[in-house]
């Protein structure tokens, strides 16, 4: 979870948010199909949900953006179908949640999918750098794939 934690900071940091603050919630697949079910109509499990602060709370730090919600059950099946590190899969898609948090969305069009495929792109970028660009990270790239 610490490497998580750090890999949001220089995330957010990357895309000029350096005082921005989020909640990582790691879920299994049942809270995760419940939470799709409730919020999007989709009674079926995903990988990751964002749920945007709105109006700032009494206590809370105005630069709280929101909540990150990944399925560990849903990424480990992802990492292994994509045959990358488990612990990169979490980074990409707490990389696609922090996207959704700032106001991108990829389901809107292509020109905004781009968008925001160029921000993952920042960002795991940023994330490959601060780890030393081994070969180790390379698979921190982020969730989004286009079709060339």
């Amino acid at each position: 979870m610490e490497r998580l934690k750090r890999h949001a900071v220089w995330a957010l940091r990357s895309a000029g948010k350096p005082s921005a603050s989020v909640s990582l919630v790691l879920v299994n697949d049942r809270r995760m199909r419940s939470l799709n079910t409730l919020y999007r109509g989709k009674r079926k499990t995903t990988d990751v949900l964002s749920f945007e602060a709105g109006d700032t709370v009494p206590g809370r730090s105005p630069n709280f953006l929101g909540d990150v919600v990944i399925s560990l059950p849903q990424a480990l099946r992802q990492s292994q179908d994509l045959n990358i590190p488990f612990e990169d899969e979490l980074t990409n898609l707490a990389i696609h949640g922090l996207c959704h948090l700032l106001g991108y969305d990829h389901e809107k069009d292509e020109g905004s999918a781009l968008e925001m495929k160029l921000l993952e792109e920042k960002m795991a970028k940023a994330i490959r750098k601060k780890e030393g660009n081994s070969h180790s990270h390379d698979k921190i790239t982020g969730k989004i794939t286009l079709n060339a």
